[in-house]
């Protein structure tokens, strides 16, 4: 089931559908976003979230590397692809339009037993997110 969730929330995403990308998650979900320190509550925060990113970067997207399920859920490999074509109030302003990002990460899915995300951490390096995007000097 784990393997199906994790299908559904990548393709809302590549397909920028948010409804369908919120209904992967509990109504009270936690979204952790440990290299820009960011934390997003509920549905509503998530959504914003979302539209925000795609409105930046509307080329982006998700291709999903590995899933391991665990007793409690997931971890996924996965790596996000795009061009920040506009402005993303989560990254520092000085990001240059135009550029292309190529970076890998890793979701800790935590499921809850309606196999929905309760919670959801996602790792990457910041400093290539920065480089990439032009804010530090390659």
């Amino acid at each position: 089931m784990t393997i199906e969730l994790v299908e559904r929330w990548a393709t809302a995403f590549n397909n920028r559908d948010v409804d369908a990308y919120i209904a992967c998650y509990t109504e009270d979900l936690i979204f952790e976003d440990v290299a820009l320190h960011r934390n997003f509550h509920g549905r509503t925060e998530l959504a914003a979230f979302f539209t925000e990113w795609d409105a930046a970067s509307p080329q982006s997207r998700v291709d999903v590397d590995r899933v391991l399920p665990t007793e409690t859920g997931a971890v996924v490999t996965w790596t996000g692809r795009g061009v920040l074509s506009g402005h993303f109030p989560h990254l520092p302003p000085t990001a240059v339009p135009g550029s292309r990002i190529d970076l890998r990460a890793i979701s800790v899915l935590d499921v809850d037993p309606d196999g929905l995300i309760v919670r959801h951490t996602d790792y990457y390096d910041v400093f290539t997110l920065l480089q990439q995007i032009g804010v530090i000097a390659a």
